[in-house]
């Protein structure tokens, strides 16, 4: 039988093919006790990847590739910090840069603007309209040194010592 029918008449290879796996022949004469079919070859026992043992240099490779994403995630994580670190403490620089300037342009105007006012006093000064003379040692106010103070505390004002209180060197 293999696949080959008795009829005389030659057949087409896709009427060979459709009767070889078991389907109907449309044509006529054909009749179903002639059709051949196929039986399906002897399956192997199929086995799956969780009943078979897993290698030891798969295992530890799995391990090894868990770490590394693991580092790699966190290496990511560390640069995109830095990056920003980095971007935020430029534009916070570039603000204090700004503000130090317009701080020193702020105080060389009032440097300017002070030694404009001390010429001017000069140059009043010097008018005799003003009524300002200059100064005269002999007119001169001396004062005597105080006494210097002693470390001892007065008897009237502390009479009871203090508690020493213990704190710890932290605070």
């Amino acid at each position: 039988m293999n696949g080959v029918s008795n009829s005389s008449k030659p057949r087409s290879q896709s009427s060979l093919h459709r009767e070889a796996y078991g389907y109907e022949s449309r044509s006529r004469g054909v009749s179903r006790d002639r059709r051949t079919t196929i039986k399906p070859r002897e399956q192997a026992a199929l086995t799956s990847w969780k009943s078979r043992p897993v290698p030891i240099w798969f295992l530890r490779l799995s391990f090894w590739q868990r770490r590394f994403g693991i580092a790699t995630y966190l290496l990511i994580a560390a640069m995109l910090v830095a990056y920003s670190s980095t971007v935020y403490f430029q534009q916070k620089w570039h603000q204090e840069f700004l503000k130090l300037e317009s701080l020193q342009r702020h105080e060389r105007q009032l440097t300017s603007t002070n030694e404009v006012l001390k010429n001017q006093l000069a140059a009043e000064a010097e008018k005799p309209a003003t009524g300002l003379m200059p100064p005269n040692p002999t007119e001169a106010i001396i004062l005597k040194a105080s006494n210097p103070r002693s470390d001892r505390p007065r008897s009237g004002l502390n009479a009871q010592p203090q508690p020493k209180v213990d704190i710890p060197t932290g605070y």
